[in-house]
């Protein structure tokens, strides 16, 4: 039992150069991503180069290895992002690619007006915080989603992502009573998609909008579609602030 507490592996080295121009968290992330990038390198190097350098993140790993949050991880992503130290997937944040060279640079780096650049650059505002908030959203409300089909499944994310954009509040509960409404109406695919589509369009969270929208515009007597769907009208209301 001591050994196990007292191990290697229960320690984490942590650049204090980093720590110094970035701040602390940034330092015991990186720390941790190197070890993680070290296994990869280990036992999945062709796995990773054949997916461009990307590899994927346990969050909840990282967090229990470094105590910083997922929001915290979250953040310092953002910040080394804006360094060109890591690379995410626009379609999943816990893909990533690193680039060690790009931050020995920025480690061994001595002129205070270099490094005083590099604090500016990485700083934070208020639309990356904003960015990382909504990411949060999108990450819990994904987690309601209770489907093995690969196409519904990707369409109720795009229907998630299309109410986070539109800032339409929505819980967790919300989209699994969503799914558990929808499953109950209909056993169709194609029904399923289109009711999702509409959702998606509106960036409805409320099943039965969508539902009666299908039945009134979309739905034949016989059960075939009519009509075409208009262009999804999301995103965010520069005037309504967030």
């Amino acid at each position: 039992m001591y050994i196990d507490l007292m191990s290697q592996y229960n320690h984490l080295q942590v650049n204090i150069k980093l720590a110094n121009i970035l701040n602390l968290n940034t330092a015991v992330y990186w720390a941790e991503l190197l070890n993680v990038y070290a296994r990869v390198i280990n036992k999945k190097k062709d796995e990773m180069l054949a997916n461009g350098g990307f590899f994927e993140l346990d969050r909840s790993y990282i967090a229990k290895r470094t105590t910083l949050s997922v929001d915290d991880q979250m953040l310092c992503d953002s910040m080394l992002e804006k360094l060109d130290i890591i690379g995410r997937d626009p379609n999943d944040s816990n893909l990533i690619r690193i680039d060690i060279q790009k931050m020995y640079a920025l480690v061994v780096e001595d002129d205070p007006a270099a490094i005083r650049d590099i604090q500016k650059r990485a700083k934070l505002k208020r639309d990356d915080q904003t960015a990382v908030k909504r990411e949060m959203i999108r990450r819990n409300l994904n987690a309601g989603i209770m489907e093995s089909d690969a196409d519904i499944l990707e369409a109720l994310k795009v229907w998630i992502n299309a109410m986070v954009e539109a800032k339409t509040v929505i819980t967790k509960p919300a989209v699994e009573v969503f799914q558990k409404n929808l499953n109950a109406y209909t056993d169709d695919k194609s029904v399923k998609l289109k009711i999702i589509e509409i959702a998606t369009v509106h960036a409805w969270a409320d099943f039965a909008w969508a539902k009666n929208c299908y039945e009134k515009d979309y739905r034949k007597a016989n059960g075939t579609f009519i009509g075409t769907t208009p262009k999804p009208k999301i995103g965010i209301d520069p005037k309504s602030g967030f």
